[in-house]
């Protein structure tokens, strides 16, 4: 005869599953918003750090050849006619090259590319690695054009919204998904100059956009959020990791984001000099585009010149916004599907 459970024992049984149900409810499902309208904007920010001038491209005039004198022929046993020496001229000013305008008076665009008086946006796409890579080539005038937006603008826990339609609601130009702060607990959060979360996360790094336009990397160890604050970052992403720094690739083969597969939809950003950006998207898990590993796409930005880059969400996050549009394959199981995620960086 089978001894009776003891009444104690399924009544801790039912609790501890309620609490675990609970729990996980709450990590990933419970909607908390902790600030409504968070759609503020430190511009003060710009006004005590000027941003530098991008730097237009600039074709090389090239320098003028000297022209070869006449020879004369020479008679054995006559003696060459002397050479007249000439009158010193002032050599001509050579008319420069019309420097190439990246930046436009009105809104210039095409299927593939952006200008305004601010912003200018190229996009591409190429085939590496069995996998659909799409590149985004951006020059802004000012880091003040670099934004971030929350769903439903309201800064919080499990608040989701895709990609495209924050980037309607905000006017965007481009668009990409942000670090996805909202469906975890941790990690430092500055959007357009304005500290949202204090606490730190031990296994993210931090990538702060500056008011000039650079990056700075940092991690909770380094420095406290209000530090980040306080030297004038404009912009904080929580996730990582740092793909190149000071023109090196700062991942070797082997690296992995957490509880990711070694190949992987990817969304990152990488920067030539402060206000001229890469972004790549790289679609994943289906039969006709594999997916990048960490250490693939810092190589790609290296190939493109990046002095630095860093990894933001991917997986099922992974998605780029142009003109309105989705252009790559977001997925999550193999078939479109554009997934919900709790903030996006855009340009307008």
């Amino acid at each position: 005869m089978k001894k009776p459970i003891p009444a104690w024992a399924i009544i801790f049984g039912v609790l501890l599953a309620s609490y675990t149900a609970y729990v996980m409810l709450d990590v990933f499902v419970i909607r908390r918003p902790m600030q409504e309208n968070a759609t503020g904007m430190n511009m003060a920010l710009f006004a005590l750090t000027p941003s530098p001038t991008p730097i237009a491209k600039t074709t090389p005039t090239p320098e003028p050849t000297a022209t070869p004198k006449p020879t004369v022929p020479l008679t054995p046993g006559t003696t060459p006619p002397p050479t007249a020496t000439p009158e010193p001229t002032e050599p001509p000013t050579p008319t420069p090259s019309p420097e190439p305008t990246y930046f436009t008076a009105d809104v210039v665009e095409t299927e593939t590319t952006y200008s305004n008086d601010h912003l200018w946006i190229e996009i591409s796409e190429i085939r590496e690695h069995d996998t659909q890579i799409h590149i985004a080539e951006i020059r802004v005038t000012s880091a003040q054009y670099i934004l971030s937006a929350f769903a439903e603008d309201k800064y919080g826990r499990n608040i989701f919204a895709k990609t495209s339609e924050m980037a309607a609601a905000n006017d965007a130009v481009f668009a990409i998904n942000g670090d996805n702060y909202g469906a975890r607990e941790g990690g430092y959060c500055i959007r357009n100059g304005i500290l949202y979360r204090k606490t730190g996360n031990r296994r993210k790094d931090v990538l702060c956009i500056m008011p000039d336009g650079d990056f700075k990397f940092s991690h909770y160890e380094k420095a406290t959020a209000q530090e980040l604050l306080n030297m004038g970052t404009w912009q904080a992403l929580t996730f990582g990791p740092v793909l190149i720094d000071d023109s090196e690739i700062k991942v070797d083969v082997n690296a992995e984001v957490d509880f990711c597969y070694a190949t992987n939809p990817r969304t990152a950003i990488g920067m030539i000099e402060p206000l001229h950006y890469y972004v790549i998207v790289a679609d994943g898990r289906t039969k006709t585009s594999h997916g990048l590993s960490v250490y693939q796409v810092a190589d790609l930005f290296k190939r493109l010149g990046c002095t630095k880059a860093f990894n933001l969400d991917g997986g099922g996050s992974s998605t780029m916004v142009f003109r309105g549009k989705v252009i790559n394959f977001p997925t999550s199981d193999g078939g479109y599907y554009e997934r919900g995620v709790t903030d996006i960086v855009y340009f307008r």
